[in-house]
């Protein structure tokens, strides 16, 4: 018999429906951070490739961001690779950007982290948090860049649609508004419900007659609103 309280458990411990039950040892390919201008152009070459299939040109990149110098924009180019976010060839818009696992960006496609777990005193999308990285159409993402997948296990939401390992496409963000499908994150436990008020009283509620609601008693929080899901059918 199924435990009432799935959907819901506490970070670390097992089970928890959030955070899987072992760590790949190599989470992608740890980068330097980056300048404000350098990720301006980063944004600008990778927004370009996913809709047009092909990066600007340098006239291109300069105009956009109001750079006078060829140069510079140049040494910007030679910033991004050498801290191992673009591959250039030579030739005329020989521009590719890496993602996380190092290879290149496709049109139409962007990496979406998959989260391990959800943990209050880090910051979202954390690199100890990332379980993985799965390429997703940029339609079904909506060409949102704040996005990221959490795998759900039981059924306390299977009426809303959501399923036992489905994976769940979660926009990061603090608030919510009434009846969205929400990643809550109560104390050190992290839940998927969705966001009720009654008698001016938020509360969790489970889509799934045979589960509880959860009506918060201390410290809580909303992590994300769950825009889409994703199933694997074997």
């Amino acid at each position: 018999m199924e435990e009432k309280n799935e959907g819901i458990g506490v970070l670390g411990a097992a089970p928890n429906p959030l955070v899987p039950s072992k760590l790949p040892e190599r989470i992608g390919i740890m980068k330097e951070e980056l300048t404000d201008r350098q990720k301006k152009l980063l944004d600008l070459l990778s927004d370009e490739i996913q809709s047009n299939g092909l990066p600007p040109s340098i006239s291109e990149i300069a105009k956009s961001l109001k750079v006078k110098s060829k140069n510079a924009v140049s040494k910007l180019l030679i910033a991004l690779e050498e801290k191992g976010y673009i591959k250039r060839s030579g030739k005329a818009r020989g521009i590719e950007v890496l993602n996380q696992e190092g290879e290149p960006v496709s049109r139409g496609l962007w990496s979406v982290p998959l989260i391990g777990r959800v943990t209050a005193g880090l910051p979202m999308l954390a690199e100890e948090q990332i379980e993985d990285w799965i390429k997703l159409p940029t339609s079904l993402i909506r060409g949102r860049k704040d996005v990221f997948l959490l795998r759900v296990q039981g059924f306390s939401m299977k009426d809303a649609g959501i399923l036992d390992k489905d994976l769940v496409i979660v926009k990061q963000q603090k608030i919510a508004e009434v009846n969205d499908i929400v990643v809550a994150l109560l104390e050190d436990e992290a839940t998927v419900k969705r966001l009720v008020k009654k008698d001016g009283k938020f509360f969790l509620k489970a889509e799934n007659k045979e589960y509880p609601n959860i009506y918060p008693e201390f410290e809580w929080s909303i992590q994300g609103k769950v825009i889409g899901v994703i199933r694997q059918m074997e």
